[in-house]
């Protein structure tokens, strides 16, 4: 007996670290922290397009934190029974087994509603849904119920601390789930959400071609959304991490990136100060990228994760060789489109559109022609897409 405790002791902090990871990730999810989860694989495997569904919080609190709290009170009792702490009366047993039964329970809705509602498969989910059952698979003999005198009346008695810790599990992912939101400011954002929404559905329609930008090679009629932004602005680069995860997570919605270099040289702007040049060539190469080998998108991507090294040059053409190598586009035919006053007129192009459109800075974002303020934060991005999905 003593070693199938232990196992299902280690088996529940295996559960618990789980849920944890979960946690973490549905946070930087929403912090816009997250990219390259090591649990995203693809469309079909992603925990973002999970911590992104409307399922993964009940009443405002992760999932996760529930089911941490929850296989925590697991652990306090078997530990309890296995330390001698409390009396393995058959009270205790019928408690843990309980629990067990509720964890596996709901670990077949959650995954159903992942399969038929979400889509897709997270791998780390499915993990707490293969440990619920291995728990259940280990404390169910062991924890048995033997032939003891049994009176539910007892529960509101001598045992009542059985139904305090388990009322304890909804009250103590509330605190937990306040804790995390009040540190990292998600209380503020909340209350930034609805005023943001309510601006944008007031923001009138602008005229912006959906034709002139690098796209994320999907189309909708719903769901589209533009950004304007300058591969050398820091900003634009976490935009574009929190617009990767939100690509991924949503398939269906049709994302374009617009280019406006903050550099009169290729800015359509007159009052725009010209400076170097570099962030129209990088603009330059991400449109040509799309039009030799439809890469752009993948390449504007490419271009924000090196923007630390790329704000300390103005000659990229050493980089055009991993450029090569990562997507297969030559780079002489690469210098030349970028080269090309064409491309340079359709630079101009979009940031005259931008500018037109009420662009005042980077990055600026539109859902469906309406200019959507703080677009690039994920919260106001994903409220703001459910409504037009």
């Amino acid at each position: 007996m003593t070693k199938k405790q232990n196992l299902l002791i280690l088996s529940l902090l295996a559960t618990i670290g789980v849920f944890i990871y979960l946690t973490v990730h549905h946070y930087a999810i929403k912090l816009g922290l997250s990219e390259n989860s090591i649990c995203s694989i693809s469309q079909t495997f992603n925990c973002d397009a999970a911590a992104l569904s409307s399922y993964s919080e009940t009443l405002g609190i992760p999932v996760a934190v529930f089911g941490a709290v929850f296989n925590l009170i697991i652990l306090c009792f078997v530990l309890g029974a296995r330390l001698g702490w409390v009396d393995q009366s058959v009270y205790l047993k019928n408690s843990i087994r309980a629990l067990l039964m509720t964890g596996a329970a709901v670990s077949v809705i959650m995954g159903l509603i992942s399969l038929i509602s979400v889509r897709v498969i997270c791998p780390f989910c499915l993990a707490s849904y293969v440990l619920s059952f291995i728990n259940l698979a280990l404390g169910w003999n062991l924890y048995a119920g033997q032939r003891e005198h049994f009176e539910a009346s007892q529960y509101v008695g001598p045992y009542k601390s059985h139904l305090i810790a388990m009322a304890l599990i909804p009250l103590m992912a509330w605190v937990i789930a306040g804790m995390i939101q009040q540190n990292y400011g998600l209380d503020e954002l909340k209350k930034i959400v609805p005023e943001k929404i309510a601006i944008w559905r007031s923001n009138p329609e602008k005229s912006i071609d959906y034709t002139n930008g690098i796209s994320n090679h999907v189309t909708s009629e719903k769901a589209v959304v533009v950004e304007y932004a300058d591969f050398k602005c820091p900003h634009c680069r976490d935009a574009a991490k929190a617009f990767s995860t939100f690509s991924k997570a949503n398939p269906t919605v049709q994302m374009i990136f617009k280019a406006y270099p903050l550099d009169g040289i290729c800015n359509a702007n007159e009052k725009m100060p010209k400076g170097d040049g570099s962030r129209c060539v990088l603009a330059a190469y991400a449109i040509c990228a799309e039009k030799i080998a439809q890469k752009g998108w993948e390449v504007q991507k490419w271009i924000f994760s090196r923007q630390d090294e790329f704000m300390r040059v103005t000659d990229f053409k050493p980089y055009l060789p991993d450029l090569q190598k990562e997507f297969g586009i030559d780079p002489a035919t690469l210098l030349t489109c970028a080269d090309a006053a064409e491309t340079y007129a359709q630079i101009k192009q979009m940031s005259a559109e931008g500018e037109a459109a009420g662009v005042e800075g980077t990055p600026t974002v539109y859902l469906n022609r309406k200019k959507l303020p703080y677009g690039n934060i994920l919260e106001i991005l994903k409220t703001a897409v459910n409504e037009v999905k």
